[in-house]
Order: C-alpha cells, then structure tokens, then sequence
C-alpha cells in the first residue's frame, strides 16, 4: 500500500469518525426534562393587629413568631398556641 493512499484510507476513516460523532452527540446530551418545583414558601399576610413576638415555649425555640391579639390584651402563638400578656 503506497503512501498515498494510506493516507487516503486515514482521511476517509477520520471523516466516518466525525460523521458517526456528530449523528451521536445530540443523542447522548439529551437531558430529562426539568420537573416543576414548586415554591420553597408561600407568603402571606399576617392578620390584622398581628406582632411578631418572641415565643416563650421550646416548641417554638424561643423564636419570633407571629402573634394574634387576644381579648383583654394577650396575644397568642400562631405556631404553638401559647398565650402571653401585652409586651
């Protein structure tokens, strides 16, 4: 085989090579279609007259929560219930 045409054979194999890559790339990159998610919260309003106290109770980490007015002054724990005086 003369030297010329090993280097024909080459040139044809390479472009098989590039055709056969190039029909398999999309193919292989395909990806799942992405999945709704949905929304990590949902904000809202807080009800009217509401504060955003300090929980007393572990339940609630002693974090600050919202709180609802009560009657005779109190409000209440939206997350755990617990009832405290007017701050």
């Amino acid at each position: 085989m003369s030297l010329a045409e090993t280097l024909l054979l080459l040139a044809f194999w390479a472009g098989v090579a590039v055709a056969v890559a190039l029909r398999l790339g999309p193919i292989l990159r395909r990806r799942a279609h992405a999945v709704a998610v949905p929304p990590y919260a949902t904000f809202t309003q807080p009800p009217p007259g509401a504060r955003w106290l300090m929980c007393d109770t572990t339940a609630c980490a002693r974090l600050q929560t919202i709180h609802t007015p009560q009657p005779g002054g109190a409000y209440r724990c939206t997350t755990c219930g617990h009832t405290k005086g007017d701050q």
